[in-house]
């Protein structure tokens, strides 16, 4: 869950700080100049009060850490890095491990250092525990994709992926949605991060309770499978992994073929194009949010919308609303396709198919981030940039769920390692934007940088377009190479 820490570079503020004492008041405007912000979620600091329960000394550094605010909201960068190249690290193991105790012992990793981050004394503990969360964290969202590959038939897949999609798609927006809300009302950031951690502790909970090992190897007849006990400790040994260390080494991908396809897949053009233009049309997401909590969060006197943190976590239902309304539309839709594809072809199913809702994404996607970009920079009515934010969240939805599908076809028996590569070009474009969002949008104006942002992201739809037409040829072309490499 990212936050944002706030500094004023005012002459009045500065005076006051160098005369008087702080304060802990329950004041939540920001102040114009921002250091860093990710993900939405407002800690601000305004004139002698600290909202965050960090008292800063006159110049401006954080006195129970000795850091300045930009430095103490370095790690969630980091945190976006990390969720994107640790996925490569974990999804390997699912293929040689098993998909049960990569999750189980991952979630119970996140859970430690989730809970190491709230309790962090000093600002070096904190970097290590929101680093160590995120490397821990990132194992679910890549490894799901298997578990729904193992459990559905191909008919089922397209509408579990959207459910699935819908998800993780949403939680950069419940993230500061919900944070900003516990912030609003108790005015310690701690309270962001206990929150966290009482997320992941639901979540090893649940696998605790109800996960179990869902990879059958389907070389293997079913007089030589190995017996799966229903008991609740028998499948506790291959929810923790046991279960798996005592089966043959042969029913299982070895170590070397399990990197091995991993770097085989991403070498295969027609997915590398795909990864390519999911990169392109995602990472904006970050984007959004990082500029909406400083232009609504900044007070009206110099130009935002002067919302506090309750009116920003129900701002952040905007692209919610708009990924809910994707997730109906294409929960039949995507089937629809595949149904009259099928009829039309006698019986024949190409992937490419899947890819025809990425067109209707971009209709919505890139009049919305439009949108976003005129309203802030021309301060319209909050409407405006609520409106273009869920019409970019629904494109965004549309497309991950057609880019998801479309992969996981081509790839049937790599589902892991195909969520692992488009995980990381979600993240790795989330990761820099970070960086220069802000200083563009103040450099340009917004409605500029938001504009060559729409045409980025109307750009991303020419990878899909060459594997829209050369995807059967490149998918045949590579189909030997792909075998080989597992």
């Amino acid at each position: 869950m990212g936050h944002s820490l706030e500094q004023s570079s005012t002459e009045g503020v500065k005076q006051q700080t160098e005369h008087s004492e702080f304060t802990r008041t329950a004041t939540v405007n920001p102040v114009p100049d921002v250091a860093m912000v990710e993900g939405g979620l407002l800690i601000s600091t305004e004139g002698l009060s600290n909202t965050t329960g960090l008292k800063l000394a006159s110049d401006g550094h954080v006195s129970r850490w000795g850091h300045s605010l930009d430095k103490t909201n370095q790690p969630n960068n980091i945190v976006v890095l990390l969720l994107g190249l640790f996925g490569v690290v974990w999804v390997p193991m699912a293929s040689y491990w098993g998909r049960a105790p990569v999750l189980f012992w991952t979630e119970v990793g996140a859970f430690c250092f989730t809970l190491g981050t709230a309790l962090s004394p000093n600002y070096e503990t904190f970097f290590a525990m929101r680093a160590l969360s995120a490397v821990f964290l990132t194992a679910s969202q890549t490894v799901a994709l298997a578990f729904l590959k193992d459990m559905f038939f191909f008919h089922e897949r397209a509408r579990k992926i959207g459910l699935w999609a819908c998800v993780y798609i949403c939680s950069p927006y419940i993230g500061p949605l919900l944070g900003n809300f516990v912030v609003g009302k108790t005015h310690k950031w701690e309270d962001a991060y206990w929150m966290g951690t009482g997320v992941v502790a639901i979540q090893v909970i649940l696998v605790v309770f109800f996960i179990d090992e869902t990879w059958f190897n389907r070389t293997v007849s079913s007089a030589y499978q190995p017996p799966r006990s229903q008991s609740f400790g028998a499948r506790m040994m291959r929810v923790t992994g046991l279960w798996q260390i005592g089966q043959d080494k042969r029913y299982f991908t070895s170590f070397k073929s399990a990197y091995h396809a991993l770097i085989v897949i991403i070498l295969q053009p027609h997915f590398a194009l795909v990864c390519i233009s999911y990169f392109l049309s995602f990472m904006w997401a970050i984007g959004i949010n990082i500029t909406t909590a400083i232009i609504f969060g900044t007070p009206k006197t110099f130009g935002g919308y002067g919302y506090d943190n309750i009116a920003l976590g129900w701002l952040h239902f905007s692209p919610i609303v708009g990924v809910i309304i994707a997730e109906v539309f294409g929960h039949y839709f995507n089937d629809f396709l595949a149904r009259q594809y099928i009829r039309r072809h006698q019986g024949v199913f190409e992937p490419e198919v899947r890819l025809w809702p990425i067109y209707i994404a971009g209709i919505f996607a890139i009049p919305g981030i439009v949108m976003v970009g005129q309203a802030i920079q021309h301060h319209l009515h909050v409407m405006a940039a609520a409106v273009g934010w869920g019409m970019y969240g629904l494109g965004v939805m549309l497309g991950s769920v057609a880019l998801t599908a479309y992969s996981l076809d081509s790839f049937p028996m790599a589902p892991a390692e195909v969520a692992a590569w488009l995980n990381l070009a979600r993240t790795i474009g989330g990761f820099a934007v970070g960086y220069f969002q802000q200083p563009w949008g103040k450099k340009t104006g917004y409605d500029v940088s938001f504009g060559i942002q729409a045409g980025i992201v109307t750009i991303s739809i020419l990878p899909i377009l060459v594997v829209h037409k050369y995807g059967h040829s490149m998918r045949l072309a590579t189909s030997k190479k792909f075998q080989n490499g597992l």
